[in-house]
């Protein structure tokens, strides 16, 4: 049975000399190294837009050639089962991706262009241990490798391996070892592979399950922002991968956001707010297309806003930024929702404090806005708000209860029906007196119903019961912290 060959791996300084490795003692001869033809060399280049969209989203995109041959590898291990864990495409004429790799990076990279960022390159030399008989006792692989980011050195690793041959002595092998030893080698079980060098310069987001409790406006934004930009990419990438028919999907996703947004008034940015929600807007009024491309210029639009207040969230200019006058600290996000639950809840309960039978349409409606808006409030700080199940039960059944007093039939406008023939003008006029007739139960019950749901409201929010609300109490810290149901 053939002795296995072993190996041993150094790092050594990267400028040291050569070890001097014969001993006649041993029997090592002599040191020959190889040909330059024996030499060899590896380079492996990672790709990513210039603000390295692909890292962050924990997607590695790299060129590899060694020698005459090069391929492109994808690494995506999180974001299986739509991209590979690890998926290897030949390197053509040229640096161009292959088609249907590019289409499937086309989310993540949207516009931008894909570019070489870093690089790291390994330089082998080869050298022989022979005995006084020219036979080849082993051998050692002298590595130097060389991280450049920007065109600039940033690292500079030398790496030996020793492979001791089958037929080595053991007095041997320990003089080899204690020569690189003392050359300034420190042994170790194994290198990391070259593109692990290059992943270690990328920085992908970490999501946790949710943020925590406590975190400030801008943490809870990124982290919102985050979670959902990276919903919409993987919705993209079932579309790609033909397990969703067509763009229906992000569509929703994309209006989701939108509402997300119409609940986080408190904190965002107005101006920021309206732009994204326009993008957004121009991409799910489009009809269903059969590839997210199809959706053209409006859906990249849409995707990048999410993406920059993923990165750097766009806060309101008048969020407190010190704490009140008794020293505790600013007001979280947490605080400031729950705030603005709170005052939502108070213009609802106003709304419909005003409302009667004889209301107008237009008086109704002004009440299933505001509840609409509370709704929007809860449903945008979930992650952070703790446990409002039973509220938003209760509110999601008095939005219910009001929705259905809504009027089937649009009062029509004085200048409209004066340009109507008298008959039509005459049928407008009864349409809109039926939907009015089919009103007037659900009005009389809601209103019935209506100092009991106050009272239950009043009990779960008692911050709400201060009239006038006291918002600087509220921002400050002193709403009710009870998250219990």
């Amino acid at each position: 049975m053939a002795k296995r060959v072993r190996s041993y791996r150094f790092e050594m300084p990267y400028q040291v000399d050569a070890p001097h490795l014969t001993d006649v003692e041993s029997g090592i001869d002599r040191v020959r190294m190889r040909a330059p033809q024996d030499r060899s060399a590896c380079a492996v280049t990672l790709f990513d837009t210039t603000d390295e969209r692909l890292s962050w989203a924990g997607v590695l995109l790299v060129q590899q050639v060694i020698g005459e041959t090069g391929n492109w590898l994808l690494r995506a291990p999180d974001w299986q089962p739509w991209l590979s864990a690890e998926r290897l495409e030949p390197l053509d004429d040229g640096d161009s991706l292959p088609e249907g790799l590019a289409r499937l990076l086309l989310p993540f990279r949207r516009r931008a262009l894909l570019g070489p960022i870093a690089d790291v390159r390994l330089d082998r030399t080869v050298y022989q241990l022979l005995d006084p008989d020219g036979v080849e006792l082993g051998r050692l692989l002298d590595d130097r490798v060389v991280v450049r980011r920007g065109g600039l050195a940033i690292a500079r690793h030398r790496e030996v391996t020793f492979k001791a041959g089958a037929g080595m002595t053991a007095q041997q092998r320990s003089t080899v070892v204690d020569r690189l030893h003392l050359t300034g080698g420190v042994r170790v079980s194994e290198f990391p592979e070259l593109i692990d060098r290059l992943a270690a310069l990328t920085h992908p987001v970490a999501v946790s399950a949710k943020p925590a409790s406590g975190a400030d406006p801008e943490d809870f934004l990124r982290w919102l922002f985050t979670d959902r930009l990276l919903g919409l990419l993987r919705a993209d990438l079932q579309i790609r991968k033909g397990e969703v028919a067509d763009t229906a999907l992000l569509a929703d996703e994309l209006a989701d956001v939108a509402d997300l947004l119409r609940g986080l008034t408190v904190l965002v940015d107005p101006i920021w707010a309206n732009e994204a929600s326009w993008h957004i807007g121009r991409a799910v009024a489009q009809s269903p297309r059969s590839y997210p491309d199809d959706l053209g210029e409006a859906y990249f639009d849409a995707l990048d806003a999410l993406a920059a207040a993923a990165r750097s969230p766009r806060l309101r200019p008048d969020l407190p930024d010190i704490g009140p006058s008794d020293g505790r600290a600013a007001a979280s996000a947490r605080q400031l929702l729950r705030a603005d639950a709170a005052a939502r809840l108070a213009e609802v309960i106003t709304a419909v404090d005003a409302l009667t039978e004889s209301a107008t349409d237009a008086e109704w409606a002004h009440g299933l806005r505001a509840a609409e808006q509370v709704l929007r409030v809860f449903n945008a700080g979930e992650p952070v708000l703790g446990k409002f199940i039973a509220r938003r039960r209760r509110l999601v059944r008095l939005l219910g209860d009001i929705a259905g007093t809504a009027n089937p039939v649009a009062e029509p406008h004085p200048d409209e029906v004066a340009k109507l023939p008298p008959a039509m003008a005459y049928q407008a006029g009864r349409d809109y007196q039926r939907g009015q007739d089919e009103t007037r139960g659900p009005r009389r019950r809601l209103l019935n119903e209506w100092p009991r749901t106050r009272g239950k409201l009043l009990d779960e929010w008692p911050e709400v019961a201060a009239s006038p609300l006291d918002q600087k109490a509220l921002t400050a810290g002193r709403v009710k912290e009870d998250d219990d149901d």
